[in-house]
């Protein structure tokens, strides 16, 4: 079967060809067919008559099919009901945008057989690249199988496995943060709910808890280790069932936080009149809660846009690099001195 010149005028056009000829960035061309409200009308009205002219029309999964290599970036998360994983998901929706990107969200609810299934559709999409948010442990022999070991960035450390781009926030220094706010305020017993088990994330702020607590003279009170969402709830009980509960708690994450404050609200303890509790995350809505969260806040938008980076430098040029972010401590309305 020949090709003809028409055909072969077809397959060697791309969006990149595109923005050259119209003087603007390939993202602009993408946004201009992918979504135009975004581009100036007279901007995208030039691209469209360019691409006119040069008979391109812009059919991602056609590109994809006939070049082997598509624009589409699979975020691959464990349950976007928390809104760890929403605030991720919508920071790295901008950055794979300003980049001419187009982000799929697939979410596994921390099936590992969805997660290979995404690998699947990754493949069958020629996607450029891919970046995992764990829930549990990344499986590196599933990456191997599906030799995306040079192909994916993580969120979260990959155990026994340096060839693999990842983006981490410096969990201990965080905890460290947490720990001196409450000293500060005058607090020696302070207690720990952890978040999701199975994760580097978790083990860490435990482990920076477990090790920082004994290092300052003062007593661990591990209020819940649990491996499920019930935490906080499970640790706010634990706490009410003490003679002598702390004066604080630190909860492994936003989430739990909410938890516990609501939890001990619903028996009559206040926050933070009775007991102090900070968060770890820095979401959103821990500014509308109430009381409003004080916590240790991630740079989540960072966390997106250093992934995709990440990403682009190891597909250019082989490198595999390890970022560890700095974790900041936002103090609002959930801490303040123990009670006399």
């Amino acid at each position: 079967m020949t090709t003809s010149a028409e055909e072969k005028k077809m397959a060697d056009l791309s969006i990149d060809v595109v923005a050259k000829a119209a003087g603007v960035h390939r993202s602009t061309v993408s946004r201009a067919f992918s979504r135009p409200e975004a581009v100036k009308s007279e901007t995208r009205e030039h691209i469209l008559r360019v691409a006119e002219g040069l008979g391109y029309t812009m059919s991602p999964l056609a590109q994809a099919l006939r070049r082997k290599t598509s624009t589409f970036i699979p975020l691959i998360v464990p349950d976007i009901t928390n809104p760890f994983f929403a605030e991720l998901a919508k920071t790295m929706t901008q950055a794979a945008d300003e980049r001419g990107y187009q982000l799929l969200l697939c979410v596994t609810n921390g099936d590992p057989a969805k997660t290979e299934g995404y690998f699947v559709a990754m493949q069958a999409m020629y996607a450029p690249f891919g970046i995992v948010a764990p829930s549990t442990k990344v499986d590196t022999e599933a990456l191997k199988r599906f030799d995306f070991g040079h192909k994916v960035v993580v969120i979260d450390r990959v155990e026994g496995d340096d060839a693999v781009p990842t983006v981490t926030v410096d969990s201990r220094r965080g905890i460290m943060l947490a720990l001196d706010h409450l000293h500060s305020l005058g607090h020696t017993s302070i207690g720990y709910v952890s978040g999701i088990a199975g994760t580097h994330t978790a083990q860490d702020r435990m482990d920076a808890y477990l090790e920082l607590s004994a290092e300052s003279g003062s007593a661990p009170v591990v209020l819940d280790s649990g491996s499920d969402l019930d935490a906080g709830t499970r640790g706010a009980e634990h706490f009410l069932e003490m003679e002598n509960p702390p004066t604080a708690i630190i909860a492994a994450n936003d989430m739990v936080a909410f938890a516990v404050i609501s939890a001990l609200g619903r028996s009559g303890v206040r926050v933070p009149e009775d007991v102090s509790v900070i968060g770890f995350d820095g979401l959103a809505l821990g500014a509308r809660f109430n009381p409003a969260l004080t916590t240790i806040r991630q740079p989540i938008s960072d966390m997106g846009h250093l992934a995709i980076e990440l990403a682009e430098k190891q597909n250019a040029d082989g490198s595999v690099d390890h970022i560890v972010l700095e974790p900041e401590l936002l103090v609002r309305a959930s801490t303040a001195g123990p009670r006399k």
